[in-house]
């Protein structure tokens, strides 16, 4: 109660609106069909609490056997808090997204296991994991070309304000032909060239935020 009246100005500034928790983010993933389209727990059984998720997870351990899966759900130490592995960094840093109101971020926010101490991972038994297919990135390609779209890719959670993993947002057809900049480079992935339409954006970390979609080795030629 003393939290809620504290912070009770910001979290007004929610009334009306979809708003979510940190178990709730993984929730708005299973029950969302489009935006402002919710279906209440379908599927049936999926409305469960942070140690609900642990209990139904079908596989999970302890964090220091977490697998290099993106998608699979982190856990704190007394399960109140879930948030959800989302791949490393370029240093080989894991990194997280977790809804919070933590650092004064009140909302999604990116972490990693310096700010913040996950005890447990599991893979949900709502969500079909598929473990990427490792491509090799060719050597005349890095972070900083400009490249050609010679294909499709998918749509990024920085750039679209989306949920999504690396390349498991929406089809970006429009961006075909298209000159980008390649932002960051992520291994392990189907998608892994992070690229956008700014071509004078930073690239790495800082880049993030300017990254508008992710696409295939074989979806992208430099110029």
């Amino acid at each position: 109660m003393p939290h809620t009246i504290k912070n009770l100005a910001i979290i007004q500034t929610g009334i009306g609106k979809y708003c979510y928790d940190c178990v709730c983010l993984i929730k708005g993933y299973l029950w969302e069909d489009a935006p402002g389209k919710v279906r209440y727990n379908d599927p049936k059984g999926s409305d469960q609490n942070v140690s609900g998720m642990y209990n139904h997870a079908t596989e999970k351990g302890i964090l220091e056997t977490i697998p290099d899966l993106p998608g699979v759900l982190v856990f704190t130490q007394d399960l109140g808090h879930v948030g959800i592995y989302i791949g490393k960094d370029d240093k080989g840093n894991r990194q997280y997204i977790e809804s919070t109101p933590a650092w004064k971020k009140w909302g999604v926010t990116q972490s990693n296991d310096t700010i913040r101490k996950w005890a447990f991972w599991g893979k949900y038994s709502y969500v079909e994991y598929i473990a990427p297919t490792q491509i090799e990135n060719p050597a005349e390609i890095k972070a900083g070309d400009i490249v050609r779209v010679t294909g499709v890719g998918r749509s990024s959670s920085y750039g679209s304000g989306r949920s999504s993993s690396y390349g498991s947002g929406r089809s970006t057809a429009q961006f075909f032909n298209r000159k980008m900049k390649i932002i960051r480079i992520i291994p392990k992935v189907n998608h892994p060239y992070g690229c956008s339409t700014n071509l004078t954006a930073p690239v790495g970390e800082k880049g993030n935020p300017f990254i508008t979609a992710f696409f295939k080795v074989t979806s992208v030629k430099k110029e």
